[in-house]
C-alpha cells in the first residue's frame, strides 16, 4: 500500500509538472506579440496585449520596409485605449523620432496617435517625443522605452490650450518563433 501510494504521488507529480510546461509552446516567444506598459500623465500603470499581428518589424516575412510600426487593439485595453506608432529604421541606443504623419494611399495621414478612453485620436506632437530601442536581436525581440506626448483631443477636438498627454512606457515584442 505504501509504495501504490508513493507512485501515486510520483505520477501526480509528473503530470503536474508536463502541465506546468505545457504553455511554454504558448509563450511570446514561441508564438508571436508582446505588450507596452504605459502610463498618461502619470496616471497608471496599464498594459495592452499585442498579438503578433499588431506589429510590422522591418523586413518581416514578406515585406521589404524599415519602418517599425503597431497600433494595439482597443479591445485589449480595460480602459478603451489605443496606441500607434511608426519609427522609420529604427536602431538600438538612440532617441528616435516617431513618424507623425505619412502618405497612405496617396493621402497625408497621421500614423503616430493616442486614443484615450475611445475618444478620437490625438495626434503626436513630434518634436517633444521619442522611442528608444534597447534590444533589437536578430529581428527576432524589440524592446524600447516610450516617451512621447500627443495633443489633447478628449473632448472631442483638439484644444492646443491644454497640456499635452505625455505616455511614457514600455514596448516588448517578439517575432513569432516558426517565422524567425
Amino acid at each position: 500500500m505504501n509504495l501504490t501510494f508513493c507512485k501515486k504521488i510520483a505520477l501526480g507529480t509528473v503530470a503536474l509538472m508536463l502541465g506546468a510546461c505545457g504553455d511554454i509552446n504558448n509563450s511570446w516567444e514561441a508564438k508571436g506579440g508582446g505588450y507596452i506598459k504605459y502610463e498618461i500623465n502619470d496616471d497608471g500603470p496599464y498594459t495592452i496585449e499585442l498579438d503578433k499581428d499588431d506589429v510590422e518589424p522591418p523586413f518581416y516575412v514578406n515585406n521589404s520596409h524599415r519602418y517599425f510600426y503597431f497600433c494595439t487593439r482597443t479591445a485589449e485595453s480595460e480602459r478603451g485605449d489605443q496606441i500607434s506608432l511608426m519609427v522609420n529604421t529604427p536602431k538600438t541606443g538612440t532617441a528616435l523620432t516617431p513618424v507623425a504623419r505619412a502618405s497612405l494611399n496617396g493621402r497625408l495621414q497621421y500614423v503616430t496617435w493616442l486614443r484615450v478612453k475611445s475618444t478620437m485620436e490625438s495626434p503626436l506632437i513630434s518634436d517633444s517625443s521619442t522611442i528608444k530601442f534597447d534590444e533589437i536581436i536578430n529581428d527576432s525581440l524589440w524592446t524600447a522605452d516610450l516617451d512621447l506626448y500627443f495633443k489633447d483631443c478628449r473632448a472631442g477636438k483638439c484644444i492646443d490650450s491644454l497640456p499635452p498627454l505625455h505616455l511614457t512606457g514600455r514596448l516588448r515584442y517578439w517575432v513569432p518563433a516558426d517565422e524567425r
